[in-house]
């Protein structure tokens, strides 16, 4: 027997799911009833990024499964042994499974006894990674970066555990606290010790790159910059804009002779690097090593 649909009383409402809310997953995620247009289009280019990557993963796991059990689409164990990274010689090595979590070392030496005495309790990390993975070897890099700097800035805060929120608000203090070994780049400026921010800022290892970037708060969509400077590491772009809108970070995080602007990131922002010329002369040094054209101010 065919069941009817319930009657609903007079007046009454109902409710059904938002089709446009699918992806969402949090508050910040629901864009409806914002009278803010930027503010709209942010959540709602987030949201479709979101969709975009579920996609993508999805397109590849029925790929995966067309093949047969010897598909080779993730690295496995060979008689060569496992592929591990090396941090200190940048290179890729083979090694027995048994023998990478020993090989592996921190990326901050000063926390590698606090992370021995807590490797009960923390979950491991397994590498390697599938190939597709590694297609986001750079934006990889480049987060690993900005996590290293915010690990170093972190200790000139009372209390790092309460800067947790990326929405939190702080200035740096001054003067330094005794024994503060954090690096000359990542020192604070004047402005980071008297305007409130986020801590997203305090991790660029140019103090007129901050600078420039306090000066302009709530004057350009600090989410799309993040986006842009991570590749889509975390919501997703298509492979040919990751190309153009990521930053690398080739050296020691704290030094920004390592990092290089892609051509499509610095057309987009580089009123950022006013007065930081240094920045530019370090990307086109790079550039020219690969016989690319250098980039300059003005270019679109």
């Amino acid at each position: 027997m065919q069941m009817k649909p319930p009657v609903l009383p007079t007046g009454a409402i109902q409710l059904t799911p938002m089709q446009q809310l699918t992806e969402a997953v949090v508050k910040d995620d629901d864009w409806t009833g914002l009278t803010d247009a930027a503010a709209r289009k942010r959540r709602q280019n987030r949201l479709n990024m979101r969709a975009y990557r579920r996609r993508k993963a999805r397109e590849l796991l029925l790929e995966g499964k067309q093949h047969d059990g010897n598909d080779t689409s993730c690295i496995a164990s060979t008689g060569q042994g496992m592929p591990y990274w090396s941090e200190s010689q940048q290179t890729v090595f083979f090694a027995p499974s048994s023998t990478l979590e020993v090989m592996r070392q921190p990326l901050i030496p000063h926390e590698h006894n606090d992370l021995l005495s807590k490797r009960s309790s923390v979950k491991p990390i397994y590498f390697p990674l599938c190939p597709d993975h590694l297609i986001t070897l750079l934006q990889y890099n480049v987060l690993r970066a900005c996590i290293t700097n915010r690990q170093l800035v972190s200790r000139l805060l009372p209390d790092p555990r309460n800067e947790c929120s990326s929405t939190a608000l702080h200035v740096l203090p001054w003067p330094l606290p005794d024994g503060d070994t954090v690096p000359e780049t990542l020192r604070p400026t004047i402005l980071q010790q008297t305007i409130s921010h986020e801590g997203w800022v305090d991790i660029i290892p140019h103090p007129v790159w901050r600078d420039n970037l306090l000066l302009a708060i709530g004057q350009f969509d600090e989410d799309e910059l993040w986006a842009d400077t991570i590749g889509g590491l975390f919501d997703g772009f298509p492979h040919s804009e990751v190309e153009r809108r990521g930053v690398i970070a080739w050296w020691p995080p704290w030094d920004v002779s390592g990092w290089e602007l892609s051509e499509g990131f610095w057309s987009k922002w580089q009123w950022v690097f006013r007065g930081c010329d240094d920045v530019l002369l370090v990307t086109n040094r790079w550039r020219e090593k690969r016989g690319e054209d250098p980039l300059g101010f003005g270019m679109q």
